[in-house]
């Protein structure tokens, strides 16, 4: 017994060994806990309300698009503008070019919203592009009360590209989520995509932080 205290007080790295085994054991433990709560906070979503404009960001045009109809089945008389210039390499296979904001008009009107309370908006290629897009938009048109709607795991970054920015020039933004067609903020690391999406928005926000 002598011996086990004469080591622990005199080996630093022992004491270490023994608390980094215990964190580790206390980690796995709690690991469903912890990776649940990593989606919870990345999906800073709210239930859809009526607003001035629903703006439907680019980057998966099929689950957001999917979102946009469901909130017009909520609200008939809901305006939509769909973002995003860039142009999936998927699409090129059917040897046709169309933006994302294409696409997500395409799958709203092909699931029932009227055309003409879709419009488009195709300038921009990153979150930071439509934030300010969306911005000048809202700017022009005198709109102080919007949604915009993204992947429910994307919303923590969207929330802080706009916040600020739209706070600023007095307008109320409500964000909506578009769950994955596999996984939820619930199980996300239990499938391939869902693994890519955190950790690209975990890089991604880090990355934001520093540039901006």
């Amino acid at each position: 017994m002598q011996k086990i205290k004469h080591l622990w007080t005199q080996y630093k790295w022992l004491r270490r060994s023994v608390y980094l085994f215990a964190l580790l054991v206390v980690l796995f433990i709690l690991r469903n806990k912890i990776l649940v709560g990593i989606g919870d906070w990345l999906d800073a979503g709210e239930a859809p309300q009526l607003t001035e404009a629903c703006f439907i960001l680019g980057g998966n045009s099929f689950e957001r698009g999917l979102q946009g109809v469901e909130i017009h089945r909520q609200f008939a008389q809901q305006k939509f503008v769909a973002t995003g210039g860039n142009y999936p390499l998927q699409i090129q296979a059917l040897d046709t070019m169309m933006t994302e904001a294409q696409l997500t008009k395409h799958i709203m009107t092909r699931k029932g919203v009227p055309s003409e309370q879709i419009e488009m908006l195709q300038t921009a290629h990153s979150t930071m592009d439509e934030s300010e897009e969306i911005l000048t938009y809202c700017k022009s048109n005198g709109i102080k009360n919007i949604t915009v709607v993204s992947s429910s795991l994307h919303l923590k970054r969207v929330s802080w590209v706009f916040d600020d920015k739209f706070e600023a020039a007095g307008i109320t933004v409500q964000y909506t989520g578009a769950n994955a067609i596999d996984y939820d903020y619930t199980n996300w690391w239990k499938n391939e995509e869902g693994l890519i999406m955190v950790n690209n928005e975990l890089v991604k926000l880090l990355y934001y932080a520093i540039k901006y």
